[in-house]
């Protein structure tokens, strides 16, 4: 292997890297950990019609619909192969996202299997989420019962 192809090797699987930390910090809730993986101007679409921008945003409303400690999610990441361009990424992720309910909401819950595609880039501190889409393929469960709480609030502002 050449040094192209190693270097190469080594920033997929820091690309990699990024991504599932991402999903880990989004599980254990590390909301003050999401510089390790977004850029300040990073952008998120969940919706066709709902673009976030910035980190604190993006953050923000990730916090305000799974933050409460009544929400346990569990995303399990599967295939990707990311795409290196210079200082510049690309990757789909393919994710299982489990949300149940804990304490009032048990029993409670909502599930989506998702495709995220992924745009990162190289900063000095390391690879970073510059943007993702959130498209779901499948969702089963109930996601206006699991976050009617979470939605309310999101109606009243």
């Amino acid at each position: 292997m050449n040094a192209d192809e190693l270097s190469g090797v080594v920033d997929r699987l820091a690309v990699t890297d990024v991504v599932v930390r991402y999903f880990e910090l989004v599980d254990t809730k590390g909301w003050d950990q999401m510089h390790e993986v977004f850029t300040e101007d990073t952008t998120a679409r969940w919706t066709p019609d709902s673009l976030m921008e910035g980190r604190s945003k993006v953050v923000g409303a990730m916090q305000h619909m799974s933050g409460s400690a009544e929400i346990v999610t569990y995303h399990h990441v599967a295939s990707m192969t990311p795409v290196i361009h210079g200082d510049d990424a690309e990757v789909v992720v393919h994710v299982r996202a489990m949300h149940h309910g804990a304490g009032p909401r048990t029993g409670k819950f909502y599930e989506s299997f998702g495709i995220q595609p992924t745009r990162l880039v190289r900063t000095p501190e390391g690879w970073r989420i510059s943007h993702h889409d959130w498209n779901v393929a499948l969702k089963t469960g109930n996601l206006e019962d699991l976050f009617a709480p979470e939605i309310a609030v999101g109606k009243r502002h």
